[in-house]
């Protein structure tokens, strides 16, 4: 329950209201009721000879306004109410995130939101990510082949300013379909990855753009923009991903040896260091079996043990028949232990997560796909729990993130909505979602409407801001007039509420 603070209002003034004389005591009437000493007028000001006064309450009177009375300054008490008399947890406007309503007005630790950039396309995770910095988060968009845009924001998430990164890709006129960027966290600093293949499938090219916090380039040896190639393989690849290592300083990248269309059969991967020296040379690291069965999805984490973890969703041809494939490996990539999988429902959009020590992994429900699970004691047999349920016949769009106080989820609770003669990719609504207090869920969403989703609009960004707060970032898209933007929420994270 949340907790409501409040000012203990009651000041005694005076003495007790009796006297020595009838003189000093006013004039008594009717058995000893004594009248004109000095009430206070609509409880202002107190009485100047005595007396008990009860102060008046204050305007305000939800939240930690709730009781609260009238402090007094210099002798007389206020009179419009204001911390003084509110008390130390009262704010003008909320800003904190501590499970109480401290500006009264009914909504305890509201989330705001903002325009963080309008877009020339709607996109798929593979083209936005973000990436934690000491003065706020920075995302990527990448919405045009060729140039990579970094929006700088703040920790309110309210965007300051953008930089243009140019990107080497294979192809330049190809579609964003063949293009892939992330943000990274290095040992150095912020690093946008991205990886491109040609046309034709020719070959597959990585590369790693070094950033200063504000998300531009840093210089290279050469004077350029720093941008090192990772790998460039001779064989054409659309799924691809990068993650770092735990120390920060090499960088593990996995990718599908084949375009998704002509049925890519297998993982490769190699590991650099941020300048692009190759550390284990790139090698198969999963084929899919039996025959037939393609890479739908790729996930790499980097372990705390210094290793990492691939995780390849693979689809074997029906409807619903896919499964996650788990491998660990050293840091020169040669397999530790068993591979494990796990079943799941379909499209579970997997994504790999470290709580602790142990990697875990977000699905749908592996029964239900309006359910999310997290599957821990991924090698250890495996458990799952599910940890969040959605608005009853809707899908969940979701993202997730380790933080300093644990595992945060948030997710659009999405419906098909289709419009008569309309373009079907924009038939979605949704709400956004995250766990609140006592882990209930909890609707974000700035008004009564649902948000207008695209079908790209598969994920949420999220990234932990101070104070428990989380930024979350989703795309809203319009049909008339056709638009596509990235709208950003900053939340409280189900904080303990103050006893």
């Amino acid at each position: 329950m949340w907790a409501v603070v409040s000012l203990a209002g009651s000041l005694m003034l005076g003495g007790c209201g009796s006297s020595s004389s009838p003189q000093d005591a006013g004039t008594v009437v009717d058995a000893g009721t004594v009248v004109d000493a000095g009430t206070p007028d609509d409880g202002g000001s107190p009485p100047p000879d005595g007396g008990t006064v009860e102060p008046l309450p204050c305007e305000r009177t939800l939240g930690v306004c709730a009781g609260a009375r009238r402090a007094q300054v210099d002798g007389a008490y206020e009179p419009v109410c204001t911390a003084l008399s509110y008390g130390s947890s009262y704010e003008t406007t909320e800003t904190r995130c501590d499970g109480v309503d401290n500006d009264c007005d009914g909504v305890t630790d509201p989330a705001t939101w903002s325009t963080v950039t309008p877009l020339a396309e709607a996109l798929t995770q593979n083209n936005v990510s973000s990436v934690r910095v000491a003065e706020g988060v920075l995302v990527a968009v990448l919405d045009q082949p060729a140039v990579a845009r970094i929006v700088r924001m703040d920790t309110f998430m309210k965007p300051l300013g953008t930089t243009d990164v140019p990107v080497d890709v294979v192809d330049p006129s190809g579609a964003l379909g063949t293009v892939k960027s992330q943000l990274l966290s290095t040992s150095r600093g912020p690093a946008l990855y991205y990886s491109s293949t040609g046309a034709v499938a020719d070959h597959t090219r990585g590369h790693l753009v070094p950033l200063d916090a504000q998300g531009r380039p840093t210089p290279g040896q050469d004077g350029g923009t720093g941008d090192v190639v990772l790998f460039d393989h001779p064989v054409g690849g659309v799924a691809s991903k990068a993650a770092v290592a735990a120390e920060g300083s090499r960088v593990f990248v996995a990718w599908a040896d084949g375009p998704y269309l002509a049925g890519a059969h297998e993982v490769l991967g190699t590991v650099t260091d941020l300048d692009g020296k190759v550390l284990a040379a790139p090698r198969v690291l999963m084929r899919m079996t039996p025959e037939g069965a393609i890479v739908d999805r790729v996930e790499v984490l980097g372990l705390s043990t210094g290793g990492f973890l691939l995780a390849v969703l693979q689809e074997t041809g029906g409807l619903g028949e896919e499964l996650v494939r788990l491998q660990r490996f050293d840091s020169d990539l040669l397999p530790v232990g068993d591979e494990r999988t796990v079943d799941t429902a379909y499209s579970p959009t997997p994504q790999l997560v470290e709580l602790g020590a142990s990697p875990a992994l977000l699905v749908c429900d592996t029964r239900n796909d309006d359910k999310l699970a997290v599957v821990k004691n991924l090698f250890d047999g495996g458990t799952q729990e599910t940890v969040a349920v959605t608005t009853p016949h809707e899908l969940a769009w979701f993202g997730a993130t380790a933080t300093s106080h644990g595992l945060e989820i948030a997710w659009l609770s999405v419906r098909s909505a289709p419009v008569s003669g309309g373009d079907t990719w924009f038939d979605w609504r949704g709400r956004l979602w995250a766990l609140g207090q006592g882990g209930a869920p909890k609707d974000w969403t700035p008004g009564p409407e649902p948000l207008p989703l695209h079908r790209h609009a598969q994920w949420v960004l999220l990234e932990e801001l101070p104070e428990r707060w989380m930024g979350a970032i989703v795309m809203t898209s319009t049909q008339t007039p056709r638009t596509h933007q990235l709208q950003a929420a900053r939340y409280c994270s189900a904080p303990s509420p103050t006893p």
